[in-house]
């Protein structure tokens, strides 16, 4: 039980320094359009939130092996997924 708090702690930690780094970004340079920083902002806040539900259900809570294999999954995913935000975010 844990680990599952530890996680969702974990997400919501780099949902908001991604968000930080978004708004940091935009008070440095004048030139950053208000709604790309909007668009990545939802998008980011969405993303957090499909994760936590994620962490929160889990598929076949009674197998370790199932478990093991959903939380490697997910977490493979929500690299991805950081990592193609990051990029984006470099990018404005």
């Amino acid at each position: 039980m844990a680990s599952r708090k530890k996680l969702k702690k974990t997400i919501q930690f780099v949902t908001s320094e991604l968000i930080t780094d978004i708004y940091y970004r935009c008070l440095i340079s004048r030139d950053i359009d208000d709604e790309k920083v909007i668009s990545f902002t939802v998008e980011i806040m969405a993303l957090n939130r499909a994760y936590i539900l994620r962490v929160s259900s889990i598929d076949g809570k009674n197998n370790p092996i199932l478990v093991k294999t959903y939380f490697r999954k997910l977490f493979a995913d929500w690299q991805k997924k950081m990592e193609i935000i990051i990029k984006q975010i470099e990018s404005l």
